[in-house]
């Protein structure tokens, strides 16, 4: 007797995913606690083969979606959770782009707080989505979302204080300018982040 085909595992390729934008996270505090400012182009062509990565894992999912007869949840749910999340990967890589773009020479101290804070964000990502295969069934699932919902919450915080910072202090209005920027580019990340953690919610209640 002939086994039946095992179907494409939607939930796994959106893990691997996250462990993408995770893996940029962890990068991106390497760079910073690090920084040199002749490394940047390397630094940033290692974050983008990280992002190619994830474009081709959603592409693959992309794909196999077209094709399935029956997905184990709404397709427009798994198309927009891939999308989301390869949306989080762009964001971080942002921050390196950004750096590169203006040419930064040293880094501000509070950045190491934001990237502390972005490691964390992808990493509530990572659980979030390894226990979304769970969803119909999972206690866990709920607390998790809360959990990226706070974290979002104290990114809010600390962008607003870095911007306030830099309107006290005796710098040139191109560093206001500059500066100003890449927070916003932080601040992308943990609004990324929050992105996936509502679409997680969304497709849950409409799939249980």
């Amino acid at each position: 007797m002939f086994n039946k085909k095992k179907g494409y595992d939607y939930f796994s390729t959106l893990v691997k995913m996250s462990q993408l934008a995770l893996e940029e996270a962890r990068l991106l505090k390497q760079i910073v606690e690090n920084y040199d400012p002749d490394k940047l182009d390397e630094n940033r062509q290692k974050m983008h083969a990280i992002e190619h990565d994830c474009d081709t894992l959603k592409h693959e999912l992309s794909t196999e979606l077209v094709k399935d007869f029956l997905p184990p949840i709404d397709r427009e749910d798994l198309f927009l959770l891939a999308h989301v999340t390869d949306d989080l990967t762009d964001s971080v890589e942002s921050v390196v782009v950004f750096f590169y773009m203006a040419n930064l020479k040293a880094m501000r101290p509070d950045t190491v707080e934001l990237c502390d804070l972005v490691v964390k964000c992808c990493e509530s990502v990572v659980e979030m989505l390894e226990e979304f295969k769970n969803f119909k069934k999972s206690t866990l699932l709920k607390g998790l979302v809360v959990k990226l919902n706070d974290l979002e919450e104290h990114g809010d915080r600390l962008y607003i204080q870095a911007v306030r910072k830099l309107s006290t202090e005796d710098i040139s209005t191109r560093d206001v300018i500059e500066w100003r920027d890449v927070y916003r580019n932080f601040e992308n990340c943990f609004d990324a982040a929050e992105t996936v953690a509502d679409n997680i919610e969304s497709a849950t209640m409409k799939n249980s």
